[in-house]
């Protein structure tokens, strides 16, 4: 076994200084390496300043290259001595090289170093699953709250900003955003105490449910990467559990109703103000296009107009892999009257860009929440678990929502969606009270005969009451074109008769009076409608137009 030893620099001093060997007068002297050293491979290689550290090494060292000489090496030896900022470096190249755009690639970079700085980790050695999540799980705990200075009850945007410990910016958009009390506009812009303090509360919270595990899903994957690379054996995150977020919803969306969808586009067409270059016909035409396919912000600030068919009897919109999520291109077939109101508005842009070009798409919510005030439309309404929120991505939650109202069922949804699995589709399609009382009201009667003898009516008998009016108005209901007959999507649940435009009555011949509302009456048991046996046996449309026909679009 090699020794350990120190090495030896020879000097020449005089009068206490350096100075060349074979100076007159001069004193040669030996000093001796402040760390041991030891021999690994024919190589003087430093060790510890230490002795019992640097014979540790020395075996350490040693041992590994008798290993390495009969094929036995640790392939992550490399790995090892590179500092995690360049393993960081590595995974950032590796999220753009697969076609990661900057917002995502910088968030969840941010992400990542929160976590890794909070552990204090510096290298692949550091990485641990365990000080991650109690990293993390200190940062769910609430904090006390900032307290405002006594007898101050109005504050310079400034004053508010330091107190948060916030941009002045960043003030101002969440006292937008929250729909907060200000007054005055420019240096008089004054916040009162109120507003301040809800911020302030607001601050205190602690990290949600969701931030939560969006920071493991950052972790999970740099880790995947470093075992894909060979950087690492095993990804150490992958034991990091996420958190049950239904207990912990702070950002929920809600949809629009057919109505309020009308109500936000004829407001955004009649606007006269312009929001980053785009003016009130532009976003009621980026609305409608939201609505009658369902994309994503990214996508739709890439459509160019050649991405459009509107001249076939099936007109769609071709969706660029590039522009997906999944990154799968896709055909999506579009609404009738949605292509008949983009064929005029596309007729005098250029083929081959943007529809709607311009950075709209970093602040879409704040766009959308303008013309929905001008709409007279709540960006925010009080839900059964917390606040619900319509900002730009609530118009695809809209979309599968009056999908699933309409009567397409799950499977379909998922694929106008492009969603991996139905499970995402469901938390995408909402069923209110409104929704599940229409359904309820398919079930049969359940009770015997009552006092009098007369049978119960059930299901799929007419049900005796009062007036043949209210006969109709409980059992009339547009029949859906296909897939099951859904509740009504309007919330109260009330009946007009232009609902039901239907020319042969229905039949109260039995109780001796006319019906007086003309409707055909679909039948309200529980067996569904189907697509019919050639679809279930293999035939397939070419595209899924036939469902999004049943979409309630709103009108050009």
């Amino acid at each position: 076994m090699s020794e350990l030893y120190k090495k030896q620099t020879t000097v020449w001093r005089l009068e206490g200084k350096k100075v060349s060997p074979g100076t007159p007068g001069a004193v040669r002297e030996t000093i001796d390496s402040r760390k041991w050293y030891g021999t690994v491979n024919g190589k003087a290689t430093p060790l510890s300043r230490d002795k019992a550290v640097a014979a540790k090494m020395l075996r350490k060292l040693l041992g590994d290259a008798d290993l390495a000489g009969v094929g036995l090496v640790d392939p992550f030896a490399e790995h090892r001595k590179n500092p995690l900022t360049d393993h960081l470096k590595g995974f950032r190249t590796a999220m753009e090289g697969k076609g990661g755009t900057p917002k995502h690639v910088d968030l969840t970079m941010t992400r990542l170093l929160a976590v890794l700085n909070g552990i204090k980790a510096v290298w692949l050695s550091d990485l641990d699953a365990v000080r991650a999540a109690d990293f993390l799980t200190a940062k769910r705990a609430d904090r006390p709250a900032v307290t405002l200075p006594l007898g101050k009850e109005s504050f310079r945007l400034a004053e508010a900003a330091e107190l948060l410990g916030l941009k002045p910016a960043a003030v101002s958009k969440a006292v937008w955003r929250n729909g907060l009390n200000a007054s005055g506009a420019g240096k008089a812009r004054r916040f009162p105490r109120s507003t301040v303090q809800a911020l302030a509360d607001k601050a205190a919270l602690g990290m949600s449910a969701e931030t939560f595990n969006h920071h493991v899903r950052a972790l999970r994957a740099f880790g995947r990467w470093l075992a894909r690379e060979r950087r690492w054996p095993v990804n150490p995150f992958e034991t990091m559990a996420l958190l049950n977020v239904s207990t912990d919803r702070r950002h929920d969306r809600r949809e629009l109703t057919a109505d309020e969808l009308r109500q936000l586009m004829e407001a955004a067409r009649n606007s006269t103000w312009t929001f980053r270059g785009l003016a009130g016909r532009d976003r009621w035409a980026l609305y409608l296009t939201a609505c009658g396919t369902g994309f994503r912000v990214r996508a739709l600030a890439g459509l160019t107009p050649e991405d459009f068919d509107l001249s076939a009897n099936m007109p769609s919109v071709t969706l660029p892999a590039r522009l997906s999520k999944n990154k799968k291109g896709k055909v999506q077939p579009l609404p009738a009257d949605v292509a008949d109101a983009l064929r005029s508005y596309l007729a005098d842009k250029p083929a081959d860009q943007p529809i709607w070009p311009g950075n709209w798409n970093t602040d879409a919510a704040e766009m959308l929440r303008i013309d929905l005030d001008a709409a007279g439309i709540a960006y925010i309404v009080e839900g059964p678990d917390g606040p619900l929120y319509a900002d730009f991505h609530a118009l695809r939650h809209s979309y599968l929502t009056l999908g699933g109202r309409s009567g397409i069922d799950l499977r379909t949804l998922q694929e106008l969606a492009g969603h991996s699995s139905p499970t995402i589709t469901a938390r995408y399609s909402h069923r209110r009270l409104h929704d599940l009382a229409g359904a309820v009201e398919k079930l049969p009667r359940l009770l015997p005969k009552d006092e009098n003898g007369a049978l119960q009516a059930t299901g799929t008998d007419g049900r005796m009451t009062e007036t043949a009016e209210k006969i109709c108005l409980e059992f009339a209901r547009p029949a859906a074109p296909l897939g099951h007959s859904g509740a009504s999507s309007d919330p109260k649940g009330d009946l007009k008769d232009s609902d039901c435009p239907f020319p042969k009555s229905l039949d109260t011949s039995a109780l001796g009076v006319p019906c007086p509302l003309p409707s055909s009456v679909s039948r309200l048991g529980l067996e569904p409608r189907t697509y019919g046996l050639t679809y279930r046996t293999g035939f397939r449309p070419p595209t899924f137009a036939a469902a999004v026909w049943t979409l309630s679009s709103p009108p050009a």
